[in-house]
């Protein structure tokens, strides 16, 4: 095949015609490459996202589960910038609770390594519109962002809220609408009944009297 330079009659030389098809070769193995990497990365997300639909069908349907994973982008808290601080947290969903009554417990506790009221940012895991922010008794200051498909997001204990946040307000996945604090347990304002914690809990849609899930496997996905 003859190669001519575009707009000129003369033909390539035999140097440059060489140097052409390494270049097409150089671009023919980068793409081979980022496509082994792609299907490596769609087999690694496909089997973590069988797993969790193995560990969440006792509770939900594989339907709830896609419409989460859709939605849900990132964890509840965000990583410490300076890398010397942890989080963590275990599966306590469901275990008593005897403040204001007997009940279960409706969420996950993300506790941190320092203790510290104010230190972990908190951010919104999807896109939604805040529905409910301020104090509640058991609560402290906690923030309720509503999603498009009509999950209600609920994080509690917070130790203030970032600037901006407000009842109606759009907000986007990543977005950080708080610290993570210890407030609950009393009037407004009442601090330090328990360990600096955030309470994080996912409450089904449409439902007449409020439904819960357990979020523990979804907080462990987002955070492996």
């Amino acid at each position: 095949m003859r190669l001519f330079l575009s707009g000129h009659g003369r033909m390539y030389s035999a140097e440059q015609r060489k140097h052409i098809r390494r270049i097409l070769c150089v671009l023919f193995l980068f793409l081979v490459f980022c496509s082994i990497v792609f299907q490596i990365e769609l087999q690694y997300t496909m089997k973590a996202e069988m797993k969790l639909y193995e560990k969440m069908q006792k509770e939900s349907t594989k339907k709830e589960v896609c419409t989460l994973l859709r939605e849900i982008s990132c964890f509840p808290v965000r990583e410490d910038e300076t890398g010397h601080e942890t989080y963590f947290f275990d599966n306590g969903y469901g275990t008593a609770r005897t403040f204001g009554g007997k009940r279960s417990h409706e969420g996950i506790d993300i506790m941190t390594s320092n203790n510290r009221p104010g230190y972990f940012r908190i951010q919104s895991v999807c896109d939604g519109v805040i529905e409910n922010i301020g104090w509640l008794k058991l609560g402290g200051y906690r923030i309720g962002i509503r999603s498009e498909s009509g999950y209600y997001y609920y994080y509690a204990h917070l130790d203030r809220y970032a600037k901006g946040m407000a009842e109606g307000k759009k907000v986007s996945a990543g977005e950080m609408i708080g610290y993570m604090g210890n407030t609950g347990y009393g009037k407004e304002g009442t601090r330090g009944k328990f360990d600096v914690h955030l309470h994080f809990g996912i409450y089904r849609p449409e439902k007449k009297a409020e439904e819960t899930l357990n979020p523990y496997y979804l907080l462990k996905y987002f955070s492996e």
